[in-house]
C-alpha cells in the first residue's frame, strides 16, 4: 500500500485524509499572501486573442466559429487549470461526449482498467476519430474476444505536451478518412517550446482513499542559430484504487434491479429496483435440488451442522432481496488503480523555408491494477459418497433414497480475481515540410506505431477443476478425487476440494486453492505503418477573394495478432478466456477538399463561403469506398453566422470484427417450440462485411455581435443516421427466423438428431442501424473588469432529442447496459475569475433526470417499480496563484458539495450506480505547483 494511504488510514482515514489536504492547501497557499498584491500592481490588463486557426473541420484557415463544421477548441490553458493528469478528465465533461475509460476515472471499466477513450454521441469510441497533429497514431485492440473493436488510448498524449483540442461534433471521412463517423479528436501537441517547465501535483479524497500523484517535465531549445528545435516531455502519473463499494455509504446499501419472474401472480412488476440485493448464494454453500430432498435450501455451517437458508423477500434463483445472500461485491474495485508514464521528444530542423524536416516519438506504459470478484460457482453436483460431506447430510440422504444433490457456494475464503493489465505504445513519426511558392504548401510523413496490450490474471476460477475437485471420495485413508481414482485423463493432478461450509478451503487438501484457481493472460500486438502527403494552396481568386485547394494521398497497413495461454484458449476460465488469431489489412486512399469565398461585403451578405471534400479509399478488405462532404456559412450581417454541413461518412470493418474467432457463453435459445441452455458464439468474425455508412447533417447559427466584444454563442442541429453497423445477431431473433424456415440463420444452430439444439455459431453482421438526433450549445464570454480584472463564462451543452439504437430511442436513458443511452441533457458551465496573480473557475456539471432503461414500459413483462434516475448536479473549483514569472501553484476540490451519485443500477451485480456519467469518488482534493526556468 502507498505510505500515504497508509497515513491517511485506508478506507476509513477520513479525517487523517482532510488533515492531510488541507495541510497541503494551506502550505501552498501560504506565499499568496505575502505575494499577492506586488503581483496585482505589475500585472497587465487582460486581452482576449481572436488570432484565426487552422481547425480540424477543414484543412483550410478558419476557427471554431467560423468554420461549417461546429467545431469545440479546448486549449492548454483549460487543461492547466483544471490539474488534469490526462486530456480524458477534460475531454469527458463535455456534453457531445460519452464518458467511457479515464485513468483511475469513474467509468465502469473492468476489462481494460486505464485505458481512457474518446466516444461522441455515445456511438462507441470505434466511430470517433482521434488524431494527433492531423494524423492518427496507432489504435488499441481488445486483449479477449469481445469488447470494443478498435479504440485509440488517450494516455498515449502527453498531457505537458498538448498546446490544442479540436473536436469536431459532425462527420470528418472526406478529409480523415474511416472512422470519423461521430466526429473526429485532433490533439495539437506544442512543437516549439523554450527553457524548461517543471509540474508536480497530488490529491486525495474525503474518504482517505483514491491518491493520486503527477510528475512532469517539458523542456526546449533552439539549436542551429535558430534553424533547429527540439523539446522533450516525461510524465507520470498514478491514481489508487479504491477498495470496494462498500468504502462508501450509497454502495453498501446494494442497489439493484431484480427480475421478478412471477410478477403474473405476486402482482408485483416484473422488475424491481431494490436496495439490499444480495446473490442467491452462501459462503456455507446452499443445496439447491432435487426438489423432493428435504434439505433443499439448507446451508451448511462451519462445525458440519446445517440450517435453513434465509433466501430474502424476493428470490429469483440468481439474486435475492435481503436475507443472508453473498456479494460478490466484497473486495472488488470501485475504482481501478492506474500507473502511468509517457515519455515524448521532437526535433527539426530547417534546411530551408521549402524544407523543414522532423523526427518525433515516445513511448507510454499504462498499468492498470483491478481487484475483480469472489469466486462463486452457480451449480456442483455432489454425490452421497464425498469425502467432505457431513454426516448428517449423508444420512438423510440415505434416508429419502437420493444419490447425489446440486448446490451452489460462493469462496470468500480463497479471495479475489486480480487483474494486472499492461499496455505499452512505442511510436515515431518523420516528416518533411515546406512552402512551395506564393501560397502553395506542402507536408509529407511516415509513422509507425505498436500497441502491445496485455492482461494478467492470477487466483481466477476455472470451473470445471472446482468440479473434479469438489467430487472428493474415500480411498483407504485417503481423500482423493473421484477422476483421479477413475483415470479420467482431464481430471491428472486434481486436489480434492472441501466446499462444505464457510472457510471450507483451510479444511482440503494442501494446494485445492492452487488447483482450482488459475493464473492466466491474453496478449494483444497491434502494428500501424502509415504514410501521408498533403498539399495546399490558393490557386486562384474570386471577386470574393482566395480559393482554396487541399488534396493528398494516404497509405495505411495494420495488423493484429492475439494469443493467450493454453487454459485461456481452451475456455476453462470462467471470466478473460481468449481465443488466438491475426488478420491484417492495407488501405490506399486520395482526397481533394476545397474552399470558395461566394460573397463579401454586399449588400445580402457580409460574406458567404461555400466548402467541398471528397476522397477515395481502397480498402484490401472492403473495397472501394467513397465519402464526401458539402459545407456552407453565411454571415448576412457582420457577428451572424448562419452554417450548414452534409456528409457521407464511413467506418471500415476492424480486424477483430474480420478475423476473430469470438467468445463462446452458455445461454438459452428456443427454436421450433424447444428451449436449451447451450454454448453460443454470437460474435464470430466476418470476412465479408462491409463498410458502415452514416450520412450527416448540421445546421447551425452563431453570435459573434461587435457590439458585445468577447461574445461568442453557437446553436447547432446535428443528424446522423448510421446504416449497416455492425453488430451480433440476438439468439432470440436466430432461434425465430429459423422457426419461421429461414435456412441460414438455421445454419448457425448445430441440432441433435431429435432436433434439439446444441450450440450456436454466427459471425456479426452489417445488420444494426444507429440515427442520433440533437442540439449542441456553446456559449463563451470574457468581460474585463478593469484594473487587470476580468469574468470569463464559458458553456457547452448537448440536448439529445433522439438516438435510435436497432429500433429503440435511447435518448433520456442515463442508465448503463445500452449502447446509444445518454441523458437527455447535459451541461458544463465554468464560470472564472481572474485578478492579478490568482484565477478562480467555478464548474458546474449537470446531467439531467432520465430513465434507468427506455424500454421498461406497461406491458406486464417489461414494467419497473422505479424507471427514474435523478438529476444530478457537481459542482468544482480550481484556483491558480501566479507567485512569480516562474512559479504557479493550483489548488482544485472536485465534487464541492460531496454529492452521492443517484441510485442507477443495472441488472448485473456489481453497478449500483452508472459511473460514465455521476461521480464515484465523493469530494477530493488536489494543489499542485508549475515551475518555469528560461
Amino acid at each position: 500500500m502507498n505510505p500515504v494511504l497508509k497515513l491517511a488510514g485506508g478506507r476509513h482515514g477520513t479525517r487523517h485524509g482532510l488533515l492531510i489536504t488541507a495541510s497541503l492547501v494551506a502550505m501552498a497557499a501560504c506565499p499568496i499572501a505575502a505575494n499577492a498584491q506586488a503581483s496585482q500592481d505589475s500585472t497587465e490588463a487582460i486581452q482576449t486573442s481572436d488570432a484565426e486557426i487552422i481547425v480540424t473541420g477543414s484543412r483550410a484557415s478558419l476557427n471554431g466559429f467560423s468554420a461549417p463544421s461546429p467545431t469545440q477548441v479546448i486549449g492548454a490553458d483549460l487543461i492547466a487549470k483544471q490539474g488534469a493528469s490526462t486530456v480524458a478528465e477534460v475531454l469527458q465533461q463535455e456534453p457531445a461526449f460519452k464518458a467511457t475509460r479515464s485513468a483511475g476515472g469513474n467509468a465502469n471499466n473492468f476489462a481494460n482498467p486505464g485505458q481512457a477513450t474518446a466516444d461522441l454521441r455515445g456511438l462507441g469510441g470505434q466511430r470517433t476519430l482521434v488524431l494527433v497533429n492531423g494524423s492518427r497514431i496507432v489504435p488499441q485492440a481488445p486483449s479477449n474476444n469481445t469488447g470494443v473493436p478498435v479504440t485509440t488510448d488517450l494516455n498515449v498524449i502527453p498531457t505537458n505536451m498538448i498546446d490544442r483540442v479540436e473536436v469536431v461534433t459532425g462527420g470528418a471521412s472526406a478529409q480523415y478518412g474511416s472512422d470519423a463517423v461521430a466526429g473526429v479528436v485532433n490533439i495539437l501537441l506544442k512543437k516549439r517550446f523554450k527553457g524548461i517547465e517543471l509540474t508536480a501535483s497530488s490529491g486525495i479524497s474525503q474518504y482517505g482513499d483514491n491518491f493520486k500523484y503527477r510528475l512532469g517535465a517539458i523542456g526546449g531549445i533552439d539549436f542551429a542559430d535558430g534553424r533547429g528545435h527540439l523539446v522533450a516531455s516525461i510524465e507520470a502519473t498514478e491514481s489508487g484504487e479504491i477498495n470496494d463499494l462498500y468504502s462508501r455509504a450509497w454502495g453498501a446499501q446494494e442497489w439493484m434491479i431484480v427480475t421478478n419472474a412471477n410478477f403474473a401472480t405476486n402482482g408485483l412488476p416484473a422488475n424491481i429496483v431494490a436496495p439490499f440485493v444480495k446473490n442467491n448464494n452462501s459462503i456455507g454453500g446452499k443445496i439447491l435440488g432435487p426438489a423432493n430432498f428435504s434439505l433443499r435450501n439448507y446451508t451448511f455451517n462451519a462445525d458440519g451442522t446445517i440450517r435453513p437458508y434465509d433466501a430474502g423477500s424476493l428470490n429469483n434463483g440468481t439474486y435475492q432481496i435481503g436475507g443472508e445472500g453473498l456479494s460478490r461485491n466484497t473486495g472488488s474495485s470501485l475504482i481501478p488503480g492506474v500507473r502511468r508514464l509517457t515519455t515524448y521528444a521532437r526535433a527539426e530542423y530547417a534546411f530551408s523555408e521549402a524544407a523543414i524536416l522532423s523526427a518525433e516519438g515516445g513511448y507510454t506504459r499504462t498499468l492498470g491494477l483491478f481487484t475483480g470478484g469472489l469466486p462463486n460457482i452457480a451449480s456442483f453436483t455432489i454425490q452421497r459418497d464425498n469425502a467432505y460431506l457431513p454426516q448428517v447430510v449423508r444420512d438423510a440422504m440415505i434416508a429419502q433414497n437420493v444419490t447425489s444433490f446440486t448446490m451452489s457456494k460462493g469462496f470468500y475464503d480463497m479471495g479475489n480475481i486480480n487483474f494486472r493489465v499492461r499496455n505499452e505504445t512505442p511510436h515515431m513519426m518523420v516528416a518533411l515540410e515546406g512552402d512551395l511558392g506564393h501560397s502553395w504548401h506542402y507536408d509529407a510523413h511516415y509513422s509507425y506505431g505498436k500497441n502491445i496490450f496485455q492482461s494478467d490474471f492470477t487466483n481466477n476460477f476455472a470451473p470445471v477443476f472446482y468440479a473434479f475437485a469438489a467430487d472428493a471420495v474415500q480411498v483407504g485413508n485417503t481423500i482423493v478425487c473421484r477422476g483421479v481414482r477413475d483415470n479420467v485423463a482431464a481430471a491428472a493432478g486434481c486436489i480434492p476440494l472441501n466446499i462444505f461450509g464457510p472457510q471450507s478451503t483451510s479444511r482440503s487438501a494442501p494446494g485445492a486453492q492452487d488447483y482450482v484457481n488459475r493464473s492466466g493472460y491474453s496478449r494483444v500486438g497491434y502494428v500501424q505503418h502509415a504514410a501521408a502527403a498533403n498539399v495546399r494552396g490558393e490557386p486562384f481568386a474570386t471577386w470574393a477573394g482566395p480559393v482554396s485547394i487541399a488534396f493528398g494521398g494516404e497509405w495505411r497497413r495494420e495488423t493484429q495478432k492475439l494469443t493467450a495461454d493454453a487454459l485461456s484458449t481452451a475456455g476453462r476460465f470462467l471470466i478473460g478466456n481468449a481465443t488466438p488469431f491475426a488478420g491484417k489489412f492495407d488501405v490506399k486512399e486520395g482526397y481533394f477538399e476545397t474552399l470558395v469565398p461566394l460573397a463579401r461585403d454586399v449588400s445580402f451578405a457580409h460574406s458567404f463561403d461555400i466548402n467541398g471534400a471528397i476522397r477515395y479509399a481502397d480498402y484490401s478488405t472492403a473495397g472501394g469506398q467513397t465519402t464526401w462532404k458539402l459545407g456552407a456559412v453565411y454571415e448576412p450581417v457582420e457577428g451572424l453566422r448562419f452554417r450548414a454541413t452534409r456528409s457521407r461518412d464511413i467506418r471500415a470493418p476492424a480486424i477483430y470484427e474480420l478475423f476473430s474467432p469470438g467468445s463462446t457463453l452458455a445461454a438459452g435459445l428456443t427454436v421450433r417450440g424447444i428451449n436449451a441452455n447451450i454454448p453460443q458464439n454470437r460474435s464470430i468474425g466476418n470476412p465479408n462485411l462491409r463498410p458502415e455508412v452514416a450520412n450527416t447533417l448540421t445546421l447551425g447559427v452563431v453570435l459573434q455581435p461587435s457590439g458585445i466584444p468577447g461574445l461568442r454563442a453557437s446553436v447547432d442541429y446535428f443528424r446522423i443516421d448510421l446504416r449497416d453497423a455492425i453488430d451480433s445477431l440476438t439468439a432470440a431473433n436466430i432461434g425465430n427466423f429459423c422457426t419461421a424456415g429461414q435456412q441460414l440463420y438455421c445454419s448457425f444452430i448445430t441440432f441433435a438428431p431429435n432436433g434439439t439444439p446444441l450450440s450456436l455459431a454466427a459471425p456479426v453482421q452489417n445488420i444494426a442501424s444507429f440515427k442520433s438526433s440533437g442540439l449542441d450549445f456553446a456559449l463563451s464570454y470574457r468581460m474585463g473588469l478593469g484594473g487587470g480584472s476580468a469574468l470569463t463564462t464559458r458553456f457547452s451543452g448537448t440536448y439529445a432529442l433522439h438516438n435510435w439504437i436497432n429500433g429503440v430511442d435511447r435518448a433520456g436513458e442515463n442508465g448503463l447496459g445500452s449502447l446509444g443511452a445518454v441523458p437527455r441533457f447535459r451541461g458544463n458551465l465554468q464560470e472564472t475569475f481572474d485578478t492579478g496573480p490568482l484565477s478562480l473557475t467555478a464548474q458546474l456539471l449537470y446531467i439531467s433526470k432520465g430513465n434507468n432503461d427506455n424500454t421498461f414500459n406497461t406491458i406486464p413483462a417489461l414494467t419497473i417499480n422505479q424507471n427514474e434516475i435523478a438529476a444530478a448536479a457537481y459542482v468544482n473549483l480550481f484556483s491558480t496563484i501566479k507567485i512569480d514569472e516562474r512559479m504557479e501553484i493550483t489548488a482544485s476540490i472536485d465534487n464541492l458539495l460531496n454529492r452521492d451519485p443517484p441510485v442507477s443500477p443495472y441488472a448485473t451485480q456489481g453497478q449500483a450506480v452508472n459511473g460514465q456519467y455521476y461521480d464515484k469518488v465523493g469530494r477530493a482534493f488536489e494543489v499542485g505547483v508549475r515551475i518555469k526556468f528560461p
